[in-house]
């Protein structure tokens, strides 16, 4: 039987501001089930005709720094972290600002790292608004790479229209809501 992810997810209301519902993904990520959660999702997504092409693994700061390392540690890619603006980064960046669903802020990625023979899977722990995933697919068209998905846990579906590209997610359950 699948681990459903969601069970192991702590939800805490009205953080970080009011009327927003927090999804703690340390909850699942110090469970025991993690591990085994990571490897099914990577096992699933190998059969998919998008993920036998993906030469890298792009994690968005910073939880999906370890849902990234981890899908791409199982898959045997090589990992690229995506920061937010203000990190400490050596040398030139490419920059993308988005909309969150309470603010703004910028991502940010080192020049050089990807090229146009990259074909990338976006990582995050969760899809929202959609915002940062936007902005993390214009960076690595920046970079001249290719963004060919996005991996999170958790999909808030309803916050948004419509996807950049194609989204899968963790949870085997309907969205959270």
């Amino acid at each position: 039987m699948k681990i459903d992810v969601l069970e192991y997810i702590r939800t805490v209301p009205d953080y970080p501001v009011e009327g927003i519902n927090f999804y703690d993904l340390n909850s699942l990520f110090a469970s025991q089930v993690w591990g085994q959660a990571v490897a099914e999702f990577c096992s699933d997504m190998q059969y998919g005709e998008v993920f036998g092409h993906i030469t890298h693994v792009v994690g968005v700061e910073s939880r999906g720094f370890v849902v990234g390392q981890a899908l791409a540690s199982e898959l045997m890619l090589p990992f690229v972290m995506m920061r937010k603006q203000g990190s400490k980064y050596p040398g030139e960046l490419y920059s993308a600002s988005y909309e969150l669903e309470y603010g703004t802020d910028t991502l940010v990625l080192q020049k050089g790292i990807l090229g146009h023979t990259s074909r990338v899977l976006i990582a995050d722990d969760l899809v929202a608004t959609g915002g940062s995933l936007t902005a993390a697919v214009d960076l690595i068209k920046q970079a001249g790479a290719t963004p060919l998905a996005c991996a999170t846990v958790v999909d808030l579906k309803y916050l948004r229209s419509q996807d950049p590209i194609e989204i899968y997610s963790m949870g085997t359950k309907k969205c959270l809501q």
